[in-house]
């Protein structure tokens, strides 16, 4: 059993901790801010300008940048796990590499950005800009990425596994080999995408647009792809093994029946 003694120590340790923290936050933000540290871990960093400044290596995780210009700024291998980027500035921005698993992306804009190797596991990208976004082997299991316009983007060798892309707009974009098993993608749009030798097994991809896409080597087995527009699009060597097209209209225009009730 603690004695009196040795509790009331950790008190008033527990005290001089607490009224220490915010100082010493306060002067990381600031030393951060004038440039003279890359390291902010938990700071309010809300709406800041931080154009074009080199982040690589950085550590931002649990800070909260929403708001936060930081275009064309270089966070390679910067950790922002946990971060809150809500409505930021990302476009152009050099993210190789970088950890933003579990962070809150939602409404950031991401035009251009460059995010190769990146880790966005389970990280919320609801309802980002990303035309011409590029995450080539980037892990984004779990993700969501509700409502996000994602035109022309490229997730090449991309793990999207369980990720939920509903109302997503993926047009025009080069998924070559991504991992979409187990994912959702009801009502969204790959129109002319490149998904040659993607995985969709057991995905939920409900209503969804698929004119003129490649679909060549598609893993669709197990898929539910009901009531969705393959018009055009190409079906070459692609696996489909209890897959349901029901109520969906194939390359050749044909429409699957709908099972009678």
């Amino acid at each position: 059993m603690i004695s009196w003694h040795r509790l009331t120590i950790l008190i008033i340790a527990g005290v001089v901790s607490a009224s220490l923290g915010a100082p010493a936050l306060a002067q990381d933000k600031a030393a951060f801010l004038a440039g003279t540290t890359k390291n902010c871990p938990g700071c309010d960093l809300k709406d800041a300008v931080l154009k074009l400044r080199d982040l690589s290596g950085a550590d931002l995780h649990g800070a909260d940048l929403s708001g936060a210009s930081l275009h064309r700024a270089v966070l390679r291998n910067a950790n922002l796990s946990g971060a809150i980027l809500t409505g930021a500035n990302l476009n152009k921005a050099d993210l190789l590499q970088a950890n933003f698993s579990h962070a809150k992306l939602d409404q950031a804009m991401l035009f251009e950005a460059q995010a190769g190797g990146a880790d966005f596991t389970g990280a919320d990208l609801s309802d980002v800009l990303g035309g011409s976004f590029s995450a080539m082997r980037g892990k984004f299991a779990g993700a969501l990425f509700l409502g996000a316009d994602l035109a022309d983007a490229r997730f090449i060798d991309a793990d999207l596994s369980g990720a939920n892309l509903e109302q997503v707009s993926l047009d025009g974009g080069t998924l070559l080999r991504t991992n979409f098993s187990g994912a959702q993608a009801d009502h969204a749009s790959f129109v002319s995408a490149r998904m040659r030798g993607a995985n969709l097994s057991n995905a939920l991809i409900r209503g969804t647009n698929f004119q003129g896409a490649d679909m060549g080597d598609v893993d669709m087995t197990g898929a539910d792809l009901r009531v969705s527009d393959f018009l055009a699009a190409n079906f070459t060597n692609s696996k489909q093994v209890q897959t349901n097209f029901a109520g969906a209209r194939l390359p050749d225009s044909t429409l699957v029946p709908q099972p009678t009730p």
